[in-house]
């Protein structure tokens, strides 16, 4: 990606050895915006080997006359309905050097990219974050769709919730058996997701690098409903920040993913799982849970979580810039905004 900075400054896709001043970079971020997202060198690195993040065409990375990181940019290629392809952006600018024009040049360079693969560009930002909103629209986005960021105190006492009939829970670890629980695992997930707004099916390597084998997940507070044939009806995934742990000195357990395959949905799986999820917690020392739920998510899931002593505290929300077609417009396909998004 080709980009227009201001003097003194240059612009480079990013690294696997530039992991450490990636996360210099983030926290300085953190320090001003104060979004309670922490991030260590082991993080960032983790990030950088991704191997569906394509790092010479995605990414890019400006750099002072120091070779500090000032400013970055990671996009990454998804396609599912109802946006069809996007570029799923995540980028931001060292307090000490917004205001020149670099967020600017970031954006109009991520734009060239979409715009080159017929993609919308998407972006998730907080919703009390007025600069970041105020950025969005003015390169041409606009709000699609709202998150509320839910916590649990967990010294308030877990109720436990009984299995409904035919329905037994399993702990996925320690050890996690990644031959026995992967493939089980993702077709599932692709199962109970495949309504959800935005989402896009997972294939096997994603899944086995960025869900189960990535260093934050903790297969010992994550569990699995299965049916008397063994078949999975439903699964949460929990995950733990070991850079928020250290920066915070409070242990949160971040519960990532909870899913109820459709023919089992309404029979009160997701809140069971919920329970044994929780109560795993409290015994490995977490001091809260917390978990991300799309406000107008198809399933009723906001409910479950109230019912599990979970509260919101934070709101979210993901703006959309149109996939453009080759003459200049509004890509039909890639900008559905029929009340689905």
């Amino acid at each position: 990606m080709v980009i227009d900075l201001p003097h003194g400054l240059q612009a480079r896709p990013m690294q696997a050895a530039d992991a450490a001043r990636w996360a210099a970079l983030l926290e300085a971020v953190e320090e001003v915006d104060r979004r309670d997202e922490h991030y260590d060198a082991d993080d960032c690195a983790e990030e950088l080997a991704d191997p569906e993040l394509d790092l010479e065409r995605d990414t890019l990375l400006v750099l002072d006359a120091d070779d500090r990181a000032v400013a970055y940019q990671a996009a990454r290629l998804r396609s599912g309905p109802p946006l069809g392809p996007r570029l799923i952006v995540d980028a931001a600018v060292h307090p000490a050097h917004r205001r020149r024009g670099i967020g600017t040049a970031l954006m109009a360079a991520v734009h060239r990219r979409a715009d080159a693969l017929g993609a919308a560009v998407v972006v998730r930002l907080s919703e009390s974050g007025a600069g970041g909103i105020a950025f969005a629209e003015r390169a041409g986005m606009r709000p699609v769709r709202w998150w509320s960021d839910l916590v649990r105190d967990l010294a308030v006492p877990v109720r436990p919730v009984p299995p409904p009939p035919g329905i037994t829970v399993v702990p996925l670890g320690p050890p996690y058996a990644a031959v026995r629980w992967d493939e089980p695992l993702r077709r599932a997930h692709n199962s109970a997701f495949a309504d959800h707004w935005g989402s896009a099916a997972v294939g096997p390597t994603a899944w086995a690098y960025q869900r189960t084998g990535s260093r934050s997940f903790r297969p010992g507070c994550s569990v699995a409903a299965l049916t008397g044939d063994g078949s999975i009806a439903g699964y949460v995934m929990s995950y733990e920040s070991a850079a928020d742990t250290s920066r915070t000195g409070v242990r949160d357990l971040y519960v990532g993913t909870v899913g109820t395959l459709p023919a089992h949905r309404g029979r009160g799986i997701a809140g069971v799982l919920l329970g044994h999820v929780l109560r795993a917690a409290v015994e490995q020392g977490y001091a809260t849970a917390s978990l991300t739920v799309d406000a107008e998510n198809p399933t009723g899931a906001l409910g479950v979580y109230e019912r599990a002593g979970f509260e919101p505290y934070r709101r979210e929300v993901t703006y959309l810039r149109p996939g453009q077609s080759s003459s200049g417009g509004a890509n039909r396909a890639s900008a559905s905004m029929d009340g689905t998004v």
